[in-house]
């Protein structure tokens, strides 16, 4: 019961301030196009520090290209190791107009590889079920899963059903398409009854939705488009509540057994020759 008090303290603190930016939201002026970054931050109308691809070997990088687009533009230290976690939220908070608490929730998750350290190597983010799971849209059954495969980053594009921008029926569609496919092809499949895992997935579809040739770039290149700047414009950032409202959609809509688009069926005929 004592180990847990310091969790519920911090769960407590972190749902009050996100409350407090939800509200917020509601009443303050949503940032204009070309301002959602600060003036003073890497993004400002869309104006990116260089891009550098990552020197193999020796740069460390992880399963997530949000945070690896961060260090390919030396948004976080460009060999991505010895991050502090003030650093890992700071980060993502600014360049993908997050409020401090969702920012502060994303960051929590590292800290059980934490080890005593006070900072990590992104590649340590390759543990299975802290960043990386199993139906992952992109990188699943990879040697390396810290690199961008486009052909997975094809395949999860495709299923925009209009051709230009994933929606969230898109989403919900492909996360039941992969879950099942994952199910049937993998022996050691560990979501059948982690609930937890399961909106943590849902959690990081909900935040990969929009214009398809931005998508194409961030996770095939891991460096933001020329231009670009977050969808989301409020004041004070997208917030934790307006996350969850958008994994709820998501995972609660997600059906498995659903009727495959033609080309996925044709797929698993193959598999099963």
């Amino acid at each position: 019961m004592t180990a847990l008090a310091p969790l519920l303290l911090f769960v407590t603190w972190l749902t009050i301030r996100d409350l407090h930016y939800w509200i917020a939201n509601l009443f303050c002026p949503r940032r204009r196009v070309g301002s959602v970054a600060p003036s003073d931050h890497p993004g400002h109308d869309g104006v990116w520090p260089r891009f550098q691809a990552p020197i193999q070997g020796n740069d460390s990088r992880s399963p997530c290209p949000a945070l690896n687009a961060l260090a390919n533009h030396d948004i976080l230290p460009r060999s991505g190791k010895h991050i502090t976690y003030k650093q890992l939220s700071h980060a993502i908070q600014h360049a993908y107009n997050l409020a401090p608490s969702l920012a502060d929730q994303l960051t929590a998750s590292a800290y059980q590889l934490d080890q005593g350290r006070g900072w990590i190597d992104l590649q340590d983010l390759s543990a299975l079920n802290v960043i990386q799971h199993d139906a992952s849209f992109t990188p699943h059954f990879c040697s390396d899963q810290s690199v961008p495969h486009p052909d997975l980053v094809d395949k999860f594009l495709s299923h925009a059903l209009n051709g230009k921008s994933l929606s969230l029926d898109d989403i919900v569609y492909f996360s039941g398409f992969r879950r099942s496919e994952c199910r049937r092809t993998n022996g050691q499949y560990s979501m059948t009854w982690s609930f937890l895992h399961q909106f943590f997935r849902s959690g990081n579809g909900a935040l990969m939705y929009g214009d398809v040739k931005d998508l194409r770039v961030w996770l095939s290149e891991e460096r933001f488009p020329d231009g670009w700047e977050p969808r989301n414009r409020g004041a004070l950032g997208h917030t934790i509540l307006q996350a969850m409202s958008m994994l709820l959609i998501i995972e609660f809509n997600i059906n498995e057994k659903q009727k495959l688009w033609s080309e996925d069926t044709a797929l698993y005929e193959v598999r099963d020759l």
